[in-house]
């Protein structure tokens, strides 16, 4: 068994990315959530759906049961 490090490298990039990005947004939620002005709070909460929804997708990826 051999590891193709190439897939391997391309993997750990885009899992480090998107962490990252879930966080922002949700940084992004918890800091417009709170703002006064309405557009900034429904920005906080479009973030906090933005993050959901890639979670979801996520789980959707993992689990094989789902793809039927």
């Amino acid at each position: 068994m051999t590891i193709e490090w190439g897939n391997f490298l391309i993997v750990l990039v885009v899992s480090v990315v998107a962490a990252c990005g879930v966080v922002a947004l949700f940084s992004v939620g918890i800091r417009f959530v709170s703002a006064p002005a309405l557009w900034l709070r429904a920005t906080g909460i479009g973030a906090f759906v933005a993050c959901g929804a890639l979670v979801l997708y996520g789980v959707y990826l993992i689990i094989p049961a789902l793809h039927r």
